[in-house]
């Protein structure tokens, strides 16, 4: 809601937030925005988090040629304008064209030199004290009020990325 409120400046979120917060109150003349992540040094890379849904066909299926037919459709004119019509996009170049307002604006970032980062934290044995959200999304808080500093939010990320990597091998 600060956001809406022209109270916060930035809020990493999923373009959901657009349809979920479409009734809430907002700052006269609010616009939505999307930016990737700055480039860590000049002139290099910038990245939007992203999404890729999956789809497989089981090993035991019973209609192996007619699922890979569906698959291969998935990728195609005609599913790329479904899935746009319901603000989803499938990942082809120039999809945003496709798309309308807000969708527009976040999808157009890959075609405007954005890369695009995925991936996952992997799995670790439960180490005490060391839990994914707690050590790298909700200090961000703390960081952004000022109550934290960013070489103590730094350090903090470095041990317990060091504890999991180490947990990992074990």
């Amino acid at each position: 809601q600060l956001v809406l409120d022209n109270k916060a400046l930035f809020m990493p979120n999923g373009t959901w937030i657009v349809g979920e917060m479409a009734d809430a109150p907002r700052a006269d003349g609010f616009q939505w925005g999307m930016t990737a992540l700055p480039a860590v040094e000049e002139g290099g890379d910038s990245y939007s988090y992203t999404w890729f849904e999956q789809a497989w066909i089981p090993a035991g299926a019973e209609h192996p040629d007619a699922a890979k037919e569906f698959i291969a459709f998935l990728y195609s004119d005609s599913a790329c304008e479904i899935f746009a019509k319901a603000g989803a996009i499938q990942p082809v170049l120039n999809i945003a064209d496709k798309l309308e307002g807000d969708n527009q604006l976040f999808y157009s970032i890959y075609d405007n030199g954005a890369k695009a980062a995925m991936g996952n934290f992997a799995t670790f044995t439960p180490i005490p004290g060391i839990e994914v959200r707690g050590v790298f999304f909700d200090p961000v808080n703390s960081l952004v009020s000022g109550s934290m500093t960013e070489d103590d939010w730094i350090a903090s990320v470095k041990s317990a990325s060091e504890q999991m990597r180490v947990n990992l091998q074990s």
